[in-house]
């Protein structure tokens, strides 16, 4: 498995999925398109935006799964680190003795292109193959046993799942902003949604962030009046 970089508490969202956030951002034009067309009335008693409340809710439950997905990815990672191998040293190619350097400097062009090298700097890069050779043959063995380690304690497992949870978040995120909002309660569900997924940094657009602080105030402000 790889060294999939696992997020840290406040961190934002891993750079892989800054395509998802831009395809949420400005992907949407399809499903926005289809919206906005005429709706059947909803029942008297249901407020206009109680299906994006209850997806608000949704997306709750969505981020409490990513975080709990999250944490077990990191017990298994901390299990696994107890169980892993020592590492091969670093290998780096060893600089060039000065008799082969030396020897080396008086072959020809066509000397190189016909493989007729001195016999004593032929020796030394026949070593330093070997060296080389050896060191990934070891590299090799040691990447295999974590991957045995990490697939019998079940964090190949756990990674799959944290990724499924983060799709499964997309996927609310993406029917969120799909829904036309018609009362200010219904934005705020769309602006908690950007923090939860942390689109607002993902945009850098200042005038978007701006006119959402100013919803958010407006809101707190209708909030106390009534």
């Amino acid at each position: 498995m790889p060294n999939t970089h696992v997020l840290a508490a406040g961190e934002a969202m891993p750079a892989a999925n800054v395509s998802r956030r831009l395809a949420l951002l400005g992907g949407l034009s399809a499903a926005a398109a289809l919206a906005v067309m005429p709706r059947a009335h909803a029942a008297p008693a249901e407020h206009p935006d109680a299906e994006l409340f209850r997806l608000d809710k949704e997306m709750d439950k969505a981020a409490a799964a990513m975080k709990e997905a999250l944490r077990a990815c990191r017990r298994l990672d901390k299990k696994c680190a107890k169980l892993y191998p020592p590492a091969p040293a670093n290998w780096e190619e060893p600089r060039i003795p000065e008799d082969a350097r030396e020897a080396f400097a008086t072959a020809t062009i066509g000397d190189t292109w016909g493989g007729k090298l001195p016999p004593i700097y032929a020796a030394w890069r026949k070593g330093v193959g070997e060296q080389r050779t050896a060191y990934e043959a070891l590299r090799i063995a040691h990447r295999a046993k974590v991957d045995d380690i990490q697939r019998e304690v079940g964090a190949d497992a756990a990674e799959e799942a944290f990724e499924a949870s983060i799709s499964a978040q997309y996927d609310v995120a993406g029917r969120i902003l799909a829904l036309p909002a018609n009362t200010l309660a219904g934005v705020l569900v769309k602006l908690r949604m950007a923090d939860t997924m942390d689109l607002q940094s993902a945009c850098e657009n200042d005038a978007l962030v701006s006119i959402a602080a100013d919803i958010r105030r407006l809101a707190t402000v209708g909030q106390a009046v009534a």
